[in-house]
């Protein structure tokens, strides 16, 4: 085995509040050896990104407090990070230790072009000229299979994709040949294909430059892939560390275990996926330590919940029968792309092209394909937030391509589409009661404020959340109990036809299982209709009854989910499935 290159000790890491200490890293330890990948996994708050951020010095120094050691390896010279200058910091970031950040478009300068960005790191760094930088730059887009490293290099970050944008991260962090590479989060936005690609490029480059790295994801899947250890995490303790394929055949504490149990599973179809908590019971002690111990109930969970195959076709048949609750018949909407000199649209892109698909009440049908494929502007053509270019929509049987003023207002009741951001979505300066009564009012449901806040406070348990919940703002919520309020929000207006579009991508797999359970819970109890689109292949797989497959504005294939996960006519779909993380 390779020489230790970084030594972490007894870490504990404290942030100020107004009036106490909050300590979110409680000693931590473990080691990194040279060329080695570790991956460090946990939910949200649970002290992954606060450690990385203490090894490149980039916490708050007047708000956080570092105490422990953690001894990094130069050419045999050890150095203590932790008592290390902000001027020695600026030597070691990016020359010695690097960082991938989870979100590219908030990490790049938006009004830099992308080449200039990597060049600022080389010429600060390397010494080089101007033009050796931009050579150099040009050869690490190269590297990192950007497509036309001329043209990303004069772009600015809003002119290129997602995954374009997290490669040009990734040379930038590569620039100056690191000893250490931090990867947060890197693939947790992005589409399966380009996360498998991502995750491709990084164990490639490792090999390359012998680089050692710590990858921190929520998606025990994804570290499968990459990692050679990992290291679970659970509020600011290292519950368990063990090689991955140990880890994954023989996990030991309840909290792994919960973490891999909530991953919808790819060959069975379950009425319910498992959480942490089904798992582990926490209480403290008498000193107010933490104890943590195993559910007995927890042992083959996941098995109870499998539907048998009668039970699925019984399912799809009693579907079948039911009228058709949307009809959608050559739909396309198309976006000016180019103009003459005089103003006059020259070109279009058919962001929806010529699409036909039916829903039957009841049914949840799964829409899937990568970004740009057209999933969000057909939902959006579909709540006429869009006008059609041309084509038909029917709902109920009503023609409503065309309607407007109070009959669209009312069909607005009718048809909800929950969002992928819930923050963006709540306004932070009402109250989460007010944003549920909010909508209530508008369609003049019930008649007064008494009535609607009844209705609310009902709602609000329906969502597993509480009745004194009613006077808080979104910001003293979590990211899954926010999507819960967005839920309840759209609940509030007793709808028939419900849009998830990408409402679980952001969240940790814990919470993506509750949130996951809660709206499969709803339909049951309220006979809802759902098109559920995602970018994750096995999430919709575990919801829908029947998917669609889009890619680049057409339907590649529609059909029943199991079906269309088992043998995939289309290629496209074929790749799809091929890049969603299998673990071990």
């Amino acid at each position: 085995m390779n020489h230790k290159i970084l030594t972490i000790n007894d870490l504990k890491i404290k942030f100020k509040t107004e009036d106490t200490w909050i300590e979110a890293v409680k000693g931590i330890n473990f080691d990194l050896y040279k060329g080695e990948t570790i991956g460090i996994v946990g939910e949200s708050g649970s002290g992954k990104s606060v450690t990385s951020l203490s090894l490149m010095g980039l916490l708050p120094s007047k708000t956080a407090q570092i105490t422990g050691s953690v001894l990094y390896n130069i050419d045999g010279v050890e150095k203590q990070l932790t008592s290390c200058t902000e001027q020695d910091f600026q030597q070691i970031r990016g020359n010695n230790i690097a960082m991938i950040f989870q979100e590219p478009m908030t990490s790049l300068n938006p009004v830099m072009r992308c080449g200039h960005q990597v060049d600022e790191a080389l010429i600060l760094h390397k010494k080089l000229s101007k033009a050796q930088a931009k050579t150099e730059t040009l050869a690490l887009f190269e590297k990192v299979k950007l497509p036309n490293p001329e043209r990303i290099y004069i772009a600015y970050p809003h002119e290129i994709s997602g995954g374009q944008k997290q490669r040009v991260m990734i040379a930038m962090a590569l620039s100056c040949n690191p000893d250490i590479l931090i990867a947060d989060e890197p693939t947790t936005a992005l589409d399966v294909t380009v996360q498998k690609a991502i995750l491709d490029l990084m164990l490639e480059l490792k090999t390359e430059l012998d680089a050692s790295i710590i990858f921190i994801t929520h998606d025990l899947g994804v570290i499968a892939d990459i990692a050679d250890r990992v290291i679970v995490m659970y509020k600011g303790e290292i519950v368990e560390q063990d090689t991955v394929n140990e880890l994954f055949t023989n996990p030991k504490h309840p909290y792994t275990k919960g973490l891999l149990a909530c991953r919808p599973p790819l060959t069975q179809k379950v009425k319910r996926l498992p959480t942490v908590s089904d798992f582990m019971d926490v209480r403290l002690d008498d000193k107010g330590k933490t104890i943590i111990t195993e559910k007995a109930a927890a042992t083959n969970l996941l098995q109870s919940y499998i539907i048998p195959k009668a039970e699925q076709s019984k399912r799809l048949s009693q579907i079948f029968e039911q009228p058709k609750l949307l009809e959608v018949n050559h739909l396309t909407k198309q976006f000016p792309i180019q103009k003459s000199f005089w103003g006059k649209t020259t070109s279009f892109v058919n962001a929806v092209d010529d699409v036909s698909f039916h829903v039957h009440k009841g049914e949840t049908l799964g829409l899937v394909g990568e970004s740009g494929c057209g999933k969000t502007t057909l939902s959006r053509t579909l709540l006429r937030l869009i006008e059609p270019t041309s084509g038909s929509i029917l709902f109920d049987n009503q023609d409503i391509t065309h309607i407007n003023g109070e009959t669209l207002r009312k069909l607005r009741k009718d048809i909800q589409i929950i969002f992928q951001d819930p923050y963006s979505s709540l306004n932070p300066k009402m109250t989460i009661g007010e944003a549920i009564m909010e909508p209530m009012r508008v369609h003049r449901i019930f008649e007064n404020d008494k009535q609607r806040k009844e209705k609310v406070i009902d709602l609000l348990e329906t969502v597993s959340l509480q009745a004194d919940h009613f006077q808080r703002f979104p910001h003293e919520f979590s990211g899954g109990q926010r999507q819960r309020i967005v839920i309840a929000r759209t609940l509030a207006l007793n709808p028939r036809f419900i849009i998830c579009d990408e409402c679980v991508s952001a969240l940790d797999v814990s919470v993506q299982a509750q949130v996951l359970n809660l709206l499969i819970e709803l339909r049951e109890k309220f006979d809802f209709t759902y098109i559920f689109i995602s970018h994750d292949l096995s999430v919709v797989k575990l919801i829908s009854d029947r998917l669609m497959v889009m890619n680049k504005g057409k339907i590649e294939e529609i059909g029943i989910a199991e079906d269309i996960y088992n043998n995939p006519s289309s290629e496209y779909t074929k790749r799809l499935i091929e890049a969603i993380p299998k673990g071990i």
